[in-house]
């Protein structure tokens, strides 16, 4: 018996020894410096608009989200026009006649100018373009800004009289 009790003696002497070493250091790694650029660039822009100023919208091609929907797009907002017939918009121009050659149809138009012109199926307009060109009527496309509308463009028949 008094081999197991030196035993169990060693074991817990051995035991306390151990308990009272102090714990090695865990190695910590080197501290980087942290990157605050961006949250100080966005707290400045929020001093900025709290002050009245700094506020900017990048509309990105979207719509105006506070413009009616049910109203059209001004002639003025589509930018500067072009000279010649580039320049012109298909509600502007006139449909006078239509020749048929060889190639196929050619329609003769009257411009905003009042001069004559021959367009041809693909011909460029300053808000559309010419889809097709029959015995009795010409098909433009125009693009349409509408976001309730199903197509993205709105097809224009103009018939001769």
């Amino acid at each position: 018996m008094t081999r197991g009790v030196l035993a169990v003696l060693a074991s817990l002497t051995a035991l306390l020894a151990f308990a009272q070493q102090p714990p090695k250091p865990t190695p910590t790694p080197p501290e980087s410096p942290i990157d605050t650029s961006m949250v100080e660039k966005i707290l400045s822009g929020d001093e900025a608009v709290e002050a009245g100023g700094g506020f900017t919208y990048d509309p990105a091609g979207r719509r105006d989200p506070f413009r009616s929907l049910l109203s059209r797009q001004a002639k003025e907002d589509l930018g500067q026009r072009p000279p010649g017939l580039r320049g012109m918009g298909v509600d502007e121009i006139k449909l006078q006649g239509i020749i048929k050659l060889p190639e196929g149809y050619v329609a003769m138009i009257q411009g905003t100018d009042n001069m004559s012109y021959l367009i041809r199926p693909g011909t460029v307009l300053y808000d559309g373009n010419v889809e097709q060109i029959d015995a009795g009527r010409v098909v433009f496309r125009t693009q349409v800004a509408d976001p309730k509308s199903l197509k993205p463009y709105r097809e224009v028949v103009r018939t001769l009289q």
